[in-house]
């Protein structure tokens, strides 16, 4: 599937028109409107205008014409979030944030300038193993421009069958001219829970991503660092992009015993809220969170939780701002619409959607820290909890 087209307004109003009446043809069902209102009538009057007078009507893809059309509308949109799937990708996201698939191993985000930014490489992936390092701009996929593309349609096109290749053009930072590199995807096999306990008894416990097993890898994670007699923990969600909300939630509740973690609101003000599980394993000891400006998503859920009832410090930079809820709404072809249907709102109801988590204490890392390997962050971290010993 190409990237998101760019048309005239007029050609854009003809094929949002256009995507209505094929929509009624293919009997979907997001429409809600009758074929009888007058905005169908245009549309069906726009439809026979295309396929009579276009002086190549004999050479349109009627199947071709209807993706445009829905891309048109989703572009119209202005969302980054909400994209086309032909059925072949969105077949291919259904195996998405199970913890294993075929890809380079990479974790990206698209940034405030609508930039696809690589996060980290995971330590081992292909990814790493070239060379890729945070902050690097993928510029293409397979000689396609990423401008205007959604994040979940970029990740979904560099994944792939393992033993496949897969063309990127990467902008390394600092650098003015683009690196083109062909890297064979693996299966990429992750844990998303890496703990660690300091000499002084504090755990620190790593989250990069959330997965359908985070919750229960968080679980045995703190089993296991608990029987070691800690004094506190440091849950760092740093560069973590998100993921499944479940696991999300699972994780906010071994440090929250009780009460509403998050609330999805709706477009017509309706809410829905997501209650703590009880049963917490670590709701009692001293907590600090470490988040920055790729922290998203669930991550966000979280750290606004924690934020929210007092439960520990929350330290770093200002999050993302990624709290839109999205689902697939499949089409008879087999293709789908990746649409955003709500946001997300902490416990005290602030929006997270393109406002973000902002830290009890703002601690930036430097240039200098990172090429002196220092990490003020996690210092900080530290310091927080040995005060409260």
């Amino acid at each position: 599937m190409g990237s998101t087209i760019r048309t005239p307004l007029l050609l854009i109003l003809i094929l949002v028109l256009t995507i209505a009446i094929v929509a009624l043809n293919y009997g979907t069902t997001w429409f809600n409107q009758s074929s009888t209102e007058p905005e169908f009538d245009l549309v069906e009057e726009a439809w026979e205008v295309i396929v009579s007078d276009y002086v190549d009507s004999d050479k349109i893809d009627l199947d071709e014409l209807s993706r445009g059309a829905i891309e048109g509308m989703l572009e119209v949109l202005n969302d980054p979030y909400s994209a086309y799937f032909d059925a072949e990708l969105y077949e291919l996201s259904q195996y998405n944030l199970e913890g294993t698939f075929g890809g380079i191993g990479v974790e990206a985000t698209i940034n405030s300038e609508g930039h696809l930014i690589v996060i980290a490489p995971i330590v081992g992936t292909p990814a790493y193993e070239l060379g890729l390092m945070p902050g690097d701009r993928i510029m293409a996929i397979e000689g396609e421009s990423t401008e205007n593309t959604s994040l979940i349609e970029a990740v979904l096109k560099i994944r792939g069958e393992p033993g496949t290749d897969v063309k990127l053009s990467i902008l390394h930072v600092g650098e003015e001219v683009p690196e083109d590199l062909v890297i064979t995807r693996e299966e990429i096999e992750i844990t998303s829970v890496l703990p660690k306990i300091f000499a002084d008894s504090i755990a620190h416990i790593e989250i990069s991503h959330f997965s359908t097993r985070t919750g229960e890898e968080l679980k045995s994670a703190l089993k296991d660092v608990l029987t070691e007699d800690v004094n506190g923990i440091i849950l760092d969600i740093r560069n973590n992009p998100g993921g499944v909300l479940k696991s999300a939630i699972t994780v906010t509740s071994q440090f929250i015993e009780e009460g509403v973690i998050a609330y999805v609101i709706y477009g017509d003000g309706s809410e829905e809220p997501f209650e703590a599980e009880g049963g917490g394993l670590a709701t009692e000891l001293p907590l600090a969170v470490l988040v920055n400006g790729n922290s998203a998503s669930a991550s966000e859920i979280v750290a606004g939780a924690i934020q929210d009832y007092d439960r520990g410090v929350i330290i770093g930079t200002q999050t993302i701002g990624k709290g839109a809820v999205n689902h697939f709404r499949q089409l008879s072809d087999g293709s789908a619409i990746y649409i955003t249907s709500a946001r997300w709102f902490t416990p005290d109801k602030r929006q997270i959607d393109e406002q973000g988590i902002v830290p009890d204490e703002i601690i930036e890392i430097s240039e200098e820290d990172i090429e002196q390997g220092n990490d003020p962050q996690l210092e900080q971290a530290v310091s927080y909890i040995e005060n409260l010993i």
